[in-house]
């Protein structure tokens, strides 16, 4: 994950594809709609998230949640057989 420059409602994150399922990512992109804009894209090796309008009143981290949440999307989707 590339932190923010200076902005906090924006980050680049970078999930590798390796470890994560891209079906997964859009659906963590769809569960935190209410608390940031994510545009997901294939670039190599990696998902490349950029994360923009992220909504600065909330509790905790938005973007760690939001990798946390692609993480167990992904491991959800391994053990059922849709990955």
């Amino acid at each position: 994950m590339t932190p923010p420059s200076g902005d906090t409602d924006a980050a680049t994150i970078r999930l590798h594809r390796a470890l994560y399922v891209e079906e997964a990512i859009t659906e963590a992109a769809a569960t935190f709609a209410g608390l940031a804009s994510f545009a997901v894209r294939a670039d190599g090796e990696h998902y490349i998230i950029d994360v923009t309008d992220i909504a600065r009143d909330v509790d905790g981290d938005v973007v760690a949640e939001f990798c946390n949440f692609a993480l167990a999307n992904t491991a959800r989707l391994q053990r059922s057989g849709h990955a």
